[in-house]
Order: structure tokens, then C-alpha cells, then sequence
């Protein structure tokens, strides 16, 4: 139903209405009789009477329907229109004339599209231009008014929470006056803010996370919530709990096993392999034969001794018979002399037999393939290690060896071993570094507990990390980050 109430003299235009004159656009120089005759109520009475009409309404659409019906009475206007910011764009979401309206999609383009326009420019705006305002843009309104075939148009946003949130739009014959124009912006100031109120609260629950964090229209002033700023807000907070947050700082590292105490067999003459009876990976017990080398050459050698020993044998023997002083100590120390090579020649051929030391197992030394291939004196051929007892050996980079200290704790994860990693604490450091791959690395040892030794095999290969203590993380990438810009400015600049 139309709203009456009493008459009240109008009052002066207000400063922000805007729009943009067309050379044949004209305001209507007077309204029909009809308009004319109408009662004009007082803005503020008007504005807290729609308000209280909003608030009677517990759904959105009823509450709509009714105050946009009411202001088409109380201002004469053919039709009013409610729109939206929705997810950052205009949405026309309820009429005075109802769905026919809406589903005139052309249309409801050019009506969202003069809402958007007025809140862009956080002013009211006026097409046809009343006399005296200042030109503004009003391209969309144009547009509009064409549509409408000479219906003036008013749209005036909707402010809530320091920012523009919709707009009412307004059609009228005749155009619109100082007073129509105050009713209209009265209605959208304290009517507007219920009715978006009551929209937002029958969101999904998807669109209202979204409306959240994305502008529901221009926020007036400088301090604009957009999207891009809660992501830049989100992305610093993040990075701010990220730093600042303690972990252990750890050296990681290449690692392998190896027994605690190793025996190296190496080659005890220059010769030849002859046969191989085990291979790396196999238990062996103290004594048992590895390996021979061929020797024959130190057979001959042996024999050859042996019957120089005979022939000087019987010449100390006669010399003896003889009483010849001078002789018997010539064949003595011949027979000596030869007895001493003789000695070393059953010596190394005892010793071209590879045997076990201990026992334990094999854990280098596949002699196998090299079969009859020659071999030096004293090149290494097999590797022994007790079969209990295993150590973990971490390839540390140099850049990382200054903050390790023996008795830190420590973790290995082998790929033959990946439920979970083992223990172990640091024994020793190499003081001397060694070439592994290009790069200078100390090996650091350290005991694993027998327990866990039991699933180590030699040879296995892992990571090892070693805590050293707890540190910021800002503070970890600092560190990594300034050894690489010393050692890269170094380079670089000699």
C-alpha cells in the first residue's frame, strides 16, 4: 500500500547527485496530475517507516517485495529496482514489478549495469541531468534510459560497512525533483542495510566464506579489502609463523655400514689368482681359505732351496770330518744363508693361501671375475669384518663438519630398512677429509646398539641426520643461504 503521510516543504538538492547531460535529453518540465496530487511525505518519516516494513519480513524476498512496492507508490516511479554486490560483481535480485522483470535478461544487464556504475562513483546518479547538477558519468544510464524510452533514472547505492554494497534504482516519468531524489537516498541509507542484511543471511554457506574475503562492492577510502590483500595478508602471516617457528637443526648426510674392526687381505707376492671359495656376503670362520694365488713359481723356488740345502749340508759335514776350521765356517754360513731363503720361500707359498682371520664375514672382494688375472704385492683383495658389531659412517660435507661434536644424537634410514630409522650416537670425526664424488667430505662414525645392529648388513647404504640443537627457521635458511653467498661471492670474485 502507498505510504501517506504530511506534506513537507522540499528541500534543497543535495550535493551528490550526479549524472551526464545528453544534447536531447530534456527533464520533463512537468508532472502528470496525478504525481502532482500525491501527498510527499517527510524523508526521514518515510525512511524509518520502509525500515520498519523490512524488518516485519523474516524472509528476504517478502521484505523486498513489499519495500520496493511502497517506494513505487510513495514516489510515483514505474518501476524500482534492489541490486547487489555479489562475489564482486552487481546482481539485480528483486523488482517492484516482480520476475517479469528478471527474466528480461538484456534488460537486467542494463539495470545491473547502471547500479555498478553509480557505485563506482560513490554517488547518486541522475538521468536526464537536472538543471543546476554537475556532469558526471552516467554511459550505462544513457543506455538505460533508452531502454526505458524516456523513463528518467535514479540510482542511489547502498552503504554497509564503510562500503558500497548495492544500489536502488529508481524509474520515473517526469523526472526527479530535490525531494524525490532525498526520499530516494533516505530510503537506500536506512532501508538498503536491512534488506542486504537479510540476503547475505540466506547465502549458502559457500557464498558467504566467499563474500568474506572478496569485496562486496567499493569500500570507501583507501582501506579496501580485496582478496589479493587477504591472500598477501594470509601468505605473510604464514610465512611470519614459519619462521618463527623452532626445529632442530640437523646435518643430513650420505651414510653406509661397516663393521667396527675390518681385516684387509692383500696380495702377499706379486703372482696370479688360482681359485676363489668365497664371496662378499658370506659367513667364514678364522682360518678358513678364501682364495689362492698361483705357486707355482714359488714351488720351484722352494725346491730349488731345498736341494742347495742338501748339497751344503754335506759339505759342512765333510768339513767337519776334515777338522778344516776355515772350511766349516764358509759351509756353515752358505748352509744358513740358503736355509733362511728356503724359510721365506715356504713362507709365501703358506701365504698365497687367503685365509680368514677371524670370524666374521666377507664384505669386499668379488675375486670371482678376476680369476687368473695378475696381482701386485700388497693390492688389496678381500675385506673381513667381525660378524657382530656394525658402525654407521656419515659422509659429512665440509661446510657442515664445524658444528658436529662427538656424543650428539643421531638417525639413519637405510633403503633395505625403511620402517623406521634407526639410532645411533656420534663416536668419532675424521679429522682428515676425503674426495668422494667431487666434493671434500669427513666421515663421521657412530655405534649403533646392538639390538638394532642385528638388521645391518656391510655395505648398506642410507642417510644419516645428526641433531645438533633447536634453532629458529629463519635462522637454519640464513645459514644455508650465507655459506652459499660466501662461497659463491668467492668464486666469483676471486
Amino acid at each position: 500500500m502507498a505510504i501517506e503521510l504530511p506534506t513537507m516543504t522540499p528541500a534543497p538538492p543535495p550535493a551528490r547527485a550526479r549524472g551526464a547531460a545528453a544534447p536531447a535529453a530534456q527533464p520533463a518540465q512537468a508532472a502528470p496530475s496525478a504525481q502532482a496530487a500525491a501527498p510527499t511525505p517527510p524523508g526521514g518519516s518515510a525512511a524509518l517507516v520502509l525500515q520498519a516494513r523490512a524488518l516485519k519480513f523474516e524472509r528476504f524476498a517478502p521484505a523486498a517485495a513489499a519495500v520496493l512496492a511502497d517506494l513505487g507508490l510513495l514516489l510515483a516511479c514505474e518501476r524500482v529496482s534492489l541490486g547487489f554486490f555479489v562475489q564482486g560483481r552487481m546482481k539485480v535480485v528483486a523488482t517492484s514489478t516482480g520476475a517479469d522483470t528478471l527474466q528480461r535478461r538484456n534488460f537486467v544487464a542494463a539495470l545491473a549495469a547502471a547500479m555498478e556504475e553509480a557505485a563506482e562513483q560513490t554517488s547518486t546518479v541522475v538521468y536526464p541531468l537536472p538543471p543546476g547538477s554537475t556532469p558526471g558519468v552516467c554511459f550505462a544510464h544513457t543506455e538505460l534510459e533508452r531502454l526505458n524510452v524516456g523513463l528518467a533514472v535514479c540510482t542511489v547505492p547502498i552503504v554497509g560497512a564503510e562500503r558500497i554494497v548495492g544500489a536502488l534504482l529508481f524509474e520515473r516519468r517526469g523526472g526527479f525533483d530535490a525531494r524525490t531524489m532525498e526520499i530516494a537516498q533516505d530510503a537506500a541509507l536506512f532501508v538498503g542495510p536491512v534488506l542486504e542484511m537479510k540476503h547475505r543471511l540466506e547465502s549458502p554457506v559457500a557464498g558467504r566464506l566467499i563474500e568474506a574475503v572478496s569485496p562486496r562492492g567499493s569500500r570507501q577510502g583507501s582501506q579496501a579489502v580485496t582478496p589479493w590483500k587477504v591472500a598477501w595478508l594470509a601468505a605473510a602471516a604464514l610465512a611470519a609463523v614459519v619462521a618463527l617457528w623452532p626445529v632442530s637443526f640437523r646435518v643430513v648426510a650420505p651414510a653406509r655400514v661397516e663393521g667396527v674392526e675390518q681385516r684387509i687381505l692383500a696380495a702377499p707376492v706379486d703372482g696370479f689368482i688360482a681359485s676363489v671359495a668365497a664371496r662378499p656376503g658370506d659367513a667364514v670362520r678364522a682360518g678358513q681359505v678364501l682364495g689362492t694365488l698361483e705357486d707355482r713359481d714359488i714351488a720351484l723356488q722352494r725346491d730349488k732351496l731345498a736341494a742347495e740345502i742338501g748339497q751344503l749340508d754335506k759339505q759342512y759335514r765333510e768339513a767337519l770330518t776334515r777338522e778344516d776350521a776355515a772350511q766349516i765356517v764358509i759351509a756353515r754360513s752358505m748352509l744358513e744363508q740358503v736355509q733362511a731363503q728356503h724359510a721365506i720361500a715356504e713362507r709365501e707359498l703358506e701365504r698365497t693361501q687367503l685365509k680368514a682371520p677371524f670370524d666374521g664375514v666377507l664384505i669386499a672382494g668379488d675375486l670371482a671375475p678376476s680369476k687368473g688375472m695378475p696381482v701386485q704385492r700388497g693390492q688389496a683383495l678381500l675385506t673381513v669384518a667381525p660378524a657382530q658389531g656394525w658402525k654407521v659412517v656419515a659422509e659429512v660435507d665440509e661446510q657442515d663438519v664445524t658444528v658436529l661434536a662427538a656424543g650428539q644424537s643421531a638417525r639413519v634410514l637405510f633403503a633395505g630398512l625403511l620402517q623406521e630409522p634407526l639410532p645411533f650416537t656420534v663416536t668419532r670425526i675424521s679429522p682428515v677429509a676425503v674426495t668422494l664424488d667431487g666434493r671434500n667430505v669427513f666421515e663421521v662414525e657412530g655405534r649403533v646398539a646392538d639390538a638394532d645392529a642385528q638388521a645391518l648388513r656391510p655395505g648398506q647404504r642410507g642417510v644419516a641426520r645428526v641433531d645438533v640443537d633447536q634453532r629458529l627457521q629463519v635462522q637454519v635458511w640464513w645459514l644455508r643461504a650465507a655459506h652459499w653467498l660466501r662461497r659463491t661471492s668467492w668464486q666469483l670474485m676471486g
